[in-house]
């Protein structure tokens, strides 16, 4: 009767247990369920307010858009005033028929009317060149240091890019950035150079309120910034950031920006930024506060982690064990091991595909035994490690590197649709980087050990190749680069298809 009493409580015992678990179990769940419910609506949240600022954005880059459109016509118009009469734009000062009082008086005619015009607009500079540098109307001095010998003519001439209204504008003539031109041919012999300063753009740059954080800048067609609300950005290159995030398109794509572009008439760009962190800015306070809540309750059950770790913790113990027993890094080289190395090839060979080449690598560290001999193992051991590091560093992520012996590596990878002849030329170009780097890398060992590296690559497109023929072949390559006096590598092409 005791064993019996005893037996009942241990049931008891255990079905008491099994009710708490069922309670800490359900209580866990409830609370990962309201955490993911809670963030996915702020996650939602988020997104709205990215859609509704990117709506902001595109909008405001193309009021940008036309401003800047209106601003440049307004130029362009006011400099065609000069084609209103023939003695203004068919003069010419290289004309050596012409006495010297028609010439004084032509170009006194000129120069009156450019006054009259320039000072329509906020001009810089506005004035006519002529082939052989002589110039009509006002030229900066800022400009003129920029032809401190000359060539004033040719070079603005170059700027002169539309053909069919016989004009350019051009920003960054010699490095000055402080001004943009505009460039308008008169003749065979004459053109006009106008300017005005970058900063007189800023009256048509708009900043909503929304976006105080927001970044606008105006580039040329080389990604040169002309314009930009951070001053300090006039003349560098377009950040890469935002030129990764423009190439993406999709608000959700980039994870850092929010952008947009609108061509100008004349190919410039207004794009306008802002980091996304600035417009979730309210919306990551109230994760912040969701996930400080979310700690505090998860603290009160904390059990549960106790609980399933206990037993959870011997099977995974086991597995564990398992997945370290069957690892797939060398953990001397950091590549693949030769085991993994087979079945990935492997593994990819076996999915069939129409038009693929397969390049096979070996590679061979020459005289290694020398620094085992000279230097020790332990340093021996090093070079391993580097080299495995230098290839990683050298090759694509999506090609496969294993180590298959003591100082032996290969290469794996496969190329679709692309011709045999672009896929040899850039194995070939791999190589020579490899040995190249090898020798700056290893240059000190080289010099006491004559270390160095050869390589043997085959390149098929043999549909039915397997992983020992493509190793078989590639290291026949290798040991000819060794019977020609290593450091070198030798490259086999095998059949295109078949």
């Amino acid at each position: 009767m005791a064993g019996k009493k005893r037996q009942k409580r241990r049931f008891g015992d255990r079905f008491k247990t099994l009710q708490i678990e069922i309670v800490l179990v359900f209580s866990a769940i409830l609370l990962v369920v309201t955490t993911f419910l809670a963030l996915v609506i702020l996650r939602l949240s988020g997104e709205a307010m990215q859609r509704t600022a990117s709506q902001l954005i595109a909008a405001n880059s193309r009021q940008l858009e036309l401003n800047i459109n209106s601003y440049l016509e307004r130029m362009e118009t006011t400099c065609t005033l000069l084609f209103s009469d023939e003695a203004f734009y068919l003069y010419d000062a290289t004309d050596e028929s012409q006495d010297e009082y028609s010439r004084i008086k032509s170009e006194e005619t000129i120069r009156s009317r450019i006054v009259d015009i320039g000072l329509m607009e906020n001009y810089s500079d506005f004035g006519i060149v002529y082939a052989n540098d002589h110039k009509v109307g006002w030229i900066s001095h800022g400009t003129e240091h920029l032809f401190p010998e000359g060539d004033f003519y040719d070079t603005f001439s170059n700027y002169i890019t539309n053909t069919k209204k016989n004009d350019g504008w051009c920003f960054g003539v010699r490095g000055g950035t402080d001004r943009m031109y505009y460039v308008k041919r008169l003749n065979p012999n004459a053109i006009l150079v106008s300017a005005f300063y970058t900063r007189e753009l800023s009256s048509v740059f708009i900043y909503p309120e929304q976006l105080e954080d927001m970044t606008i800048r105006l580039v040329n067609q080389d990604d040169v910034i002309m314009f930009s609300s951070d001053g300090n950005e006039i003349g560098e290159k377009l950040p890469e950031a935002i030129t990764n995030a423009l190439k993406k398109g999709n608000i959700s794509d980039d994870p850092d920006y929010l952008v947009n572009s609108n061509v100008c008439s004349n190919e410039w760009r207004v794009i306008c930024s802002v980091p996304k962190e600035s417009i979730l800015r309210e919306n990551n306070r109230l994760r912040n506060v969701t996930l400080w809540v979310t700690v505090g309750m998860a603290m009160i059950f904390l059990l549960i982690g106790w609980l399933l770790y206990t037993r959870l913790s011997r099977p995974m113990d086991g597995i564990v064990n398992t997945l370290q027993e069957k690892a797939d890094i060398d953990s001397l080289s950091g590549v693949m091991n030769k085991g993994a190395f087979q079945e990935e090839a492997e593994s990819r060979l076996a999915e069939r595909s129409d038009d693929r080449l397969m390049v096979f690598v070996m590679l061979d560290i020459d005289n290694f035994k020398q620094v085992n001999d000279t230097l020790g193992h332990a340093y021996g051991d090093q070079v391993i490690i580097r080299v495995g590091q230098l290839i990683r560093r050298l090759y694509e992520r999506d090609t496969i590197i294993g180590r298959i012996g003591g100082d032996e590596f290969a290469i794996f990878t496969i190329c679709q649709d692309i011709e045999m002849t672009e896929v040899v030329n850039v194995a070939k170009k791999h190589m020579d980087l490899v040995l190249k780097e090898f020798m700056k890398e290893f240059a000190e060992e080289h010099e006491k050990c004559n270390i160095s590296i050869s390589a043997g690559i085959y390149v098929t497109g043999e549909s039915g190749a397997s992983f020992q023929m493509l190793y078989e072949k590639a290291d026949g390559a290798l040991y000819t680069s060794k019977n020609n006096g290593k450091s070198r590598y030798t490259l086999i092409e095998g059949p295109k298809e078949g």
